[in-house]
């Protein structure tokens, strides 16, 4: 039989992998815009400008910030307004911040499933420089969902289980002190 534990266990696990495979994408994405930045300019400066260089960065940016926006919350680098959270008894704090989980996990999944429509839908449409089925672009969308939902089902799972200690289960960086 498999206990809450196991489950919580597996969770933070998954979430991990998912912020390792998130981080390289993002190492990948970001070394590559830098690279092509740095090429764009040295052709533009011997007067042979490049055109699928910037293209291509525009989609790798796109990645940046869907992929990138799972890492930050792995590593709870989200902003968050704890203002109101630091004024509640430790019981009632946990209940509102699990109700504001579940809505950011509901946000996820419908983000997920109409960004992958989207990314479906768009497989025969070509960038305009780079012919290439733009279903590879949008395909960030869903992907950054995903891991973002991972991380948020054992940050969700973790808080649940949780009695005093909140903090480790935050997707903010936030200050406030447990116990008040």
């Amino acid at each position: 039989m498999i206990q809450k534990a196991d489950i919580k266990q597996y969770l933070k696990q998954a979430s991990d992998y998912s912020y390792l495979i998130g981080k390289w994408i993002i190492l990948v994405y970001v070394s590559a815009v830098t690279l092509l930045a740095i090429v764009g300019v040295f052709f533009r400066a011997a007067g042979k400008a490049l055109s699928w260089n910037e293209e291509l960065m525009r989609w790798l940016l796109i990645g940046i910030g869907y992929i990138g926006a799972s890492v930050a919350l792995k590593i709870r680098s989200h902003i968050g307004i704890e203002f109101f959270l630091l004024k509640m008894k430790t019981p009632v704090r946990k209940i509102a911040i699990m109700i504001g989980y579940v809505f950011i996990v509901i946000f996820l999944a419908m983000v997920f499933w109409y960004g992958l429509k989207a990314a479906i839908m768009a497989w025969r449409q070509l960038g305009a420089i780079i012919r290439i089925p733009m279903l590879w672009v949008k395909l960030n969308i869903p992907v950054g969902c995903l891991l973002m939902f991972i991380h948020m089902s054992y940050f969700l799972v973790g808080i649940w289980d949780e009695k005093e200690n909140l903090r480790a289960y935050m997707i903010s960086g936030g200050q406030f002190e447990e116990g008040k």
